[in-house]
């Protein structure tokens, strides 16, 4: 049989500390290390998200001042009235414009209004004799602020009936509004 000794007093103060580093490092590797690795890949998620987080409020920002910058042309080309009365107030601004460069219009037919997917559009044709720069001032002045016409189709016509600087204009025009 094998008889078993007693350890002595310092070997029993080694076997305590080598029992006391061996559950140090277990604790450690099994508990200290994982949470460690935890909160670094915690630190790392949340500077992702704050980056991200940054990057959406910067887009924010530059959106919001998109929108203010826009929203003085939006509210020129947003369709407040149903396409009636805007068809028909858009007749009566190229009258009101014809009538202050005393032109005379001798046809105007609105179109058919054109459903698109975000706008409607709007179309006007119109017939006038005039002399070529009163039409092309017309013209001008249909195309800018605050009329904003787009011109569509023009063809113009000499007659030989017509004085050397008159001159018949057939004119479709268009208008975008946004419903």
């Amino acid at each position: 049989m094998i008889t078993v000794r007693r350890l002595t007093q310092r070997e029993q103060n080694i076997f305590a500390v080598c029992l006391i580093l061996a559950f140090i490092y277990m604790g450690y590797n099994g508990l200290v290390r994982p949470f460690h690795e935890k909160i670094i890949l915690l630190d790392q998620s949340i500077g992702a998200h704050q980056r991200k987080l940054s990057q959406n409020l910067r887009m924010i920002r530059e959106a919001e001042s998109l929108e203010r910058k826009y929203d003085p042309y939006l509210k020129k080309f947003k369709q407040s009235k149903s396409n009636e009365q805007a068809m028909s107030s858009i007749l009566a601004e190229i009258e009101e414009v014809a009538g202050g460069l005393n032109l005379r219009i001798s046809n105007l037919k609105p179109n058919k209004v054109k459903k698109e997917e975000f706008y409607n559009r709007f179309s006007v044709s119109l017939s006038l004799e005039s002399d070529f720069a009163d039409v092309l001032h017309f013209l001008y002045i249909l195309q800018n602020d605050p009329h904003l016409f787009r011109i569509e189709e023009v063809h113009f016509e000499k007659g030989a009936a017509m004085t050397a600087t008159t001159i018949r204009t057939q004119i479709v025009l268009e208008k975008i509004s946004l419903p």
